[in-house]
């Protein structure tokens, strides 16, 4: 029960509109919590001004002149949370070249050999036709082929490599230990710095 004002649970009982949309803060997402966080914390604590508006300007007013340094703690303490999960960000870019390079190649050898003989009375023996006296005609063609080619290619492609994670020195229990050290309690901060606002905690 209220003994000077009135409390901040009778406000939220009649649908108070504290405001609390418009100052700024690091993450438009978390200004729910924040707001919750303030609301709750204050819950049975009377209002240290005469009228509610009055209660309402002087908060919303409070929280826009102190939050700009509280939004660079949040962040700064985002960061650091990722640094201690993840200790490693590496990003590479690069070009590589690719070269492709085939030869093929082919040998054939051909013999042709004709023999004709136009007087039957001439014998013919089966010596080497090179060695035949009565032919008539005797041809022979000898010939070598060969066939190469060879063809090249390139092809240059880039590449990007974006590696994050932890390096390994430290297991999972020292990164807890190490946020449970580290981590600030930044909504009490704010939520302390509210505390002239209102006649006291009961």
């Amino acid at each position: 029960m209220a003994h000077y004002t009135i409390t901040v649970k009778t406000l939220m009982k009649n649908n108070f509109d504290f405001g609390l949309q418009n100052y700024p803060i690091f993450n438009e997402t978390y200004r729910k919590k924040l707001n919750n966080n303030i609301l709750n914390y204050y819950y049975e604590s009377e209002i240290g001004f005469e009228t509610a508006e009055l209660f309402k300007f002087y908060l919303n007013n409070t929280l826009n002149l102190i939050m700009p340094k509280y939004n660079e703690l949040y962040k700064k303490q985002e960061i650091a949370l990722q640094n201690i999960f993840g200790n490693v960000d590496l990003t590479e870019n690069g070009t590589r070249n690719n070269q492709n390079k085939i030869n093929t190649s082919s040998n054939s050898k051909s013999d042709n050999k004709n023999l004709f003989q136009d007087t039957p009375q001439g014998q013919l023996d089966f010596t080497e036709l090179e060695n035949q006296q009565w032919a008539t005609n005797y041809t022979m063609n000898k010939g070598n082929i060969i066939d190469s080619s060879e063809s090249t290619g390139n092809n240059d492609e880039n590449y990007n490599k974006h590696i994050v994670g932890n390096n390994g020195n430290k297991y999972n229990i020292d990164l807890l230990n190490d946020i449970k050290n580290n981590l600030m309690n930044i909504d009490l901060m704010i939520i302390n710095e509210l505390n002239d606002l209102f006649m006291g905690i009961y």
